[in-house]
């Protein structure tokens, strides 16, 4: 269980420096909506570059919250032996990261599959997306092949 408790350490480290940049880019969206800052160079009228600020700004508040959430789960545990076997038990399902591993390896494809069909799709009507799509595809496909790699040599 100790070791478990150095890893729950490490996870409340990166949970706290990611909650602290988010909470900085929430920061940097209000101030640039008050008009203090100006973080887009977004052309268009002023409407659009508000509601795109603020999409971005709801986001990273949406992201903070849930990091929070995990942050204070995982402090809320270190505290209590019973909690933390709990929160143990929980992550070491067997059955669940099974299920897991399945869901994301058909995701995967999944996402494969559309984003090429989307990709011909797209080029039909504008070029940029549709190689940003390939991109993502392609990129997307080069760390499937070096997880794959790695995790063949390590099991």
């Amino acid at each position: 269980m100790e070791d478990y408790k150095e890893k729950l350490k490490l996870q409340n480290w990166i949970l706290g420096c990611c909650c602290t940049i988010l909470a900085c880019f929430c920061v940097l969206g209000f101030l640039a909506e008050m008009g203090i800052l100006e973080l887009t160079p977004i052309t268009g009228d002023s409407h659009w570059k508000s509601q795109w600020r603020g999409g971005i700004s709801g986001a990273s508040f949406g992201i903070l919250i849930l990091l929070l959430i995990g942050l204070i789960r995982n402090l809320k545990a270190m505290k209590d032996e019973k909690e933390l076997k709990k929160l143990y038990i929980k992550e070491h399902d067997e059955r669940k990261i099974q299920i897991q591993t399945a869901a994301q390896a058909a995701g995967c494809r999944t996402f494969l599959i559309v984003g090429l069909v989307a990709a011909i799709v797209a080029g039909y009507f504008h070029m940029v997306i549709s190689i940003s799509i390939l991109c993502s595809v392609f990129a997307q496909s080069i760390l499937t092949l070096i997880f794959k790699l790695f995790y063949s040599k390590k099991y």
